[in-house]
């Protein structure tokens, strides 16, 4: 019984997984996904703009880090402060992001790499952070939106050198 059991998984199993994105195919759908979701968030840093940056987020979005998960709605609400308070200082911010993986398909995507976030002080001085994250991301009415965001904690020069860019 196990053996039929087991041949059956076996030439059932590869039916029931998901065919895989042809290269150019996903090659296309990262690039969506950099213009409606990456290129986006990088605009909404420099212009401090938490309102832009919430719509990425599917409604429903998680926000884990080693300090465990919420709701990516009480995330925004600090990074809204932080933002108000580094303009009030005079300061600006930008990141860059990195990906090391990408797996795309039309509707789903799970995308890993590190961003580079970078406070420059009204003196023009710059402190920078380089975290590995991974997202999950889902097309929701439409659009690319990220529901969840893994921040894993930082990496250093060398790491980042590595990602593709």
């Amino acid at each position: 019984m196990r053996r039929l059991l087991l041949l059956a998984l076996m030439t059932t199993a590869p039916a029931l997984l998901p065919a895989q994105t042809p290269p150019a195919a996903a090659a296309a759908i990262s690039r969506a996904i950099d213009t409606q979701v990456w290129n986006v968030v990088a605009a909404t840093v420099v212009n401090s703009d938490i309102v832009g940056m919430g719509k990425l987020y599917h409604p429903s979005a998680v926000y884990v880090d080693s300090r465990g998960t919420q709701p990516i709605a009480d995330v925004l609400a600090g990074w809204g402060k932080d933002m108000v308070t580094m303009k009030n200082a005079g300061s600006t911010a930008t990141v860059e992001l990195r990906f090391g993986k990408r797996q795309d398909n039309a509707t789903t995507a799970f995308q890993s790499g590190a961003f580079k976030y970078t406070v420059i002080d009204k003196a023009g001085a710059r402190n920078s952070s380089t975290i590995a994250f991974e997202a999950l991301l889902t097309r929701h009415n439409g659009a690319w939106r990220i529901l969840m965001e893994h921040q894993i904690g930082p990496i250093d020069a060398a790491a980042w050198d590595r990602l593709p860019h």
